[in-house]
């Protein structure tokens, strides 16, 4: 027995719905509702819903069924969270103080992942003697005051003894001077050392990436990891790739093949496309090439990256044995939808562990959660989960479907038919019954089934409204998680 006694009481403001209970999706209650006047007479309105709220969503398709999980509650996460950990739908994630709960529903998968493409122009510049470590991201400085040279380091690899450090443009403060041969200097995180004699290259044009809230790098020796479940969109709209095609192969080089060059055909291969689309020119706003990564069932290991100029091999050496990107089915994700939030989560404060790996939520994307009562053409009966608000035109969510293997997808909510504290001509027990000054008025053998609403009203703010009885544990309505290994969930 969940509970039982007083279960809801309320005196509500005049002519004011009121939820007075509401019966949890896995609990039924047996009880009597007392009226109670304090004087002034005065008629009250008794209705039972069978559930909350009643949404028109945008279609009749959507793979939803009674006793579905939905939600448009987020949970964003300082560290990715790996799909290979076997986090469960259902599970209960407990903050490190103990005293917020919230249950984990599915991973969230973004509309697309974003990284933004630049041509730079780049160098070699060769240290000897070299002390700490040069690291991407790193200033590269020689000089001091204000007489300094600059430049970013996009790359770091080393030839034997020597560190070479990839770096961009320079940019020349005061006096200062281009980079040369031995120049002592210094990098942002403390390594120093000193440039080798012919140690300074000429500049070549390089493709360089910026994943979202990461550092820009040629990702030379570091794999640029890709996830062929999702999307990804590679932001070209920077002025520097004005006139530059970025292109896909699963050949290095893609037209032009290893040897770089178009009209020797023996090695060439294609520019991959399955997937792709594109918007705008590059180096204008808004500009982008887009592959989604899922569109392939047999995807390689890898897709080599290149400059795909029509008919030319000027831009041939962008691409390379080492200009890819390497395929990974180890999804990680640093978002998850959540429901039944219990407790006010702090963001960059509080924290879960699961798995031996402690997560910091750093954001809440809010929105409404609950169960599914029913689904009839666009119509949506649904059960608001425990601390959910309520849900609302343009809210989203995802479907359930039951098919092992079937893909989500996002339903939106079009209007709200049916508000939580509305009540339906058909949905009375009581209505305008009136009560006299002191008078006392008892519905008995109440059954509020799972997921149903008790709705109070009255005329003027005299009646007292109390529901007393008990709760009990219902497999009336079965909650179904989402499962992306069958499915849905059991």
């Amino acid at each position: 027995m969940a509970d039982q006694g007083l279960l809801g009481q309320s005196r509500p403001a005049g002519t004011t719905n009121t939820v007075l209970y509401d019966a949890p999706v896995d609990q039924s209650a047996s009880a009597v509702l007392t009226i109670s006047n304090d004087g002034t007479g005065a008629a009250y309105d008794v209705a039972i819903k069978d559930c909350n709220q009643v949404l028109t969503l945008d279609a009749s398709t959507y793979k939803l069924h009674r006793g579905d999980v939905i939600t448009g509650y987020r949970f964003t996460l300082g560290t990715p969270l790996l799909q290979s950990l076997g986090l469960t739908q259902g599970t209960t994630l407990t903050s490190s103080d103990g005293e917020k709960t919230a249950v984990f529903e599915s991973y969230f998968t973004p509309a697309f992942t974003e990284i933004t493409v630049k041509n730079v122009a780049v160098r070699l510049v060769t240290l000897e003697s070299v002390s700490g470590t040069f690291a991407v991201g790193d200033t590269l400085t020689k000089g001091s005051g204000g007489d300094t040279t600059t430049a970013t380091v996009f790359a770091v690899t080393d030839s034997e003894a020597n560190t070479i450090v990839h770096v961009g443009p320079s940019t020349i403060n005061g006096s200062g001077s281009e980079f040369a041969d031995g120049d002592s200097v210094s990098g942002t995180g403390g390594a120093s050392g000193t440039v080798s004699t012919g140690g300074v290259g000429t500049a070549n044009n390089e493709f360089t990436f910026t994943e979202s809230g990461g550092t820009e790098s040629l990702f030379n020796g570091v794999a640029l990891n890709v996830f062929n479940d999702r999307t990804y969109r590679f932001n070209v709209a920077d002025s520097s790739m004005s006139s530059k095609v970025f292109k896909l192969s699963t050949t290095v080089n893609g037209e032009y093949g290893p040897d770089g060059d178009i009209a020797t055909t023996g090695d060439n291969g294609a520019e991959y496309t399955t997937g792709k689309t594109t918007n705008g020119t590059a180096g204008s706003s808004g500009a982008y090439v887009q592959y989604d990564f899922s569109a392939n069932t047999s995807p390689p290991a890898q897709y080599y990256f290149y400059e795909g100029t029509t008919g030319s091999n000027a831009g041939a050496g962008y691409g390379g044995t080492d200009r890819l990107l390497t395929t990974s089915t180890a999804y990680s994700f640093t978002e998850i939808f959540i429901v039944d939030k219990d407790g006010t989560w702090v963001d960059n404060s509080d924290t879960f562990t699961f798995g031996g790996t402690t997560f910091t939520v750093t954001a809440q994307t809010a929105g409404p959660y609950g169960v599914v009562a029913d689904y009839t053409g666009t119509a949506l009966k649904v059960i608001k989960g425990p601390g959910s608000a309520d849900f609302a035109g343009s809210d989203t969510f995802q479907d359930n479907p039951k098919l092992a293997g079937g893909a989500r997808t996002t339903a939106t909510v079009s209007s709200v038919t049916t508000a939580t504290t509305a009540v339906g001509a058909d949905n009375y027990l009581a209505k305008d019954k009136t009560l006299s000054a002191n008078g006392i008025d008892k519905i008995t053998s109440l059954v509020i089934g799972p997921g149903e609403s008790l709705i109070v009203e009255s005329a003027t703010q005299n009646n007292t409204f109390s529901l007393i009885g008990f709760q009990d544990a219902s497999t009336a309505i079965a909650k179904r998680f989402y499962d992306p290994n069958l499915g849905g969930g059991g």
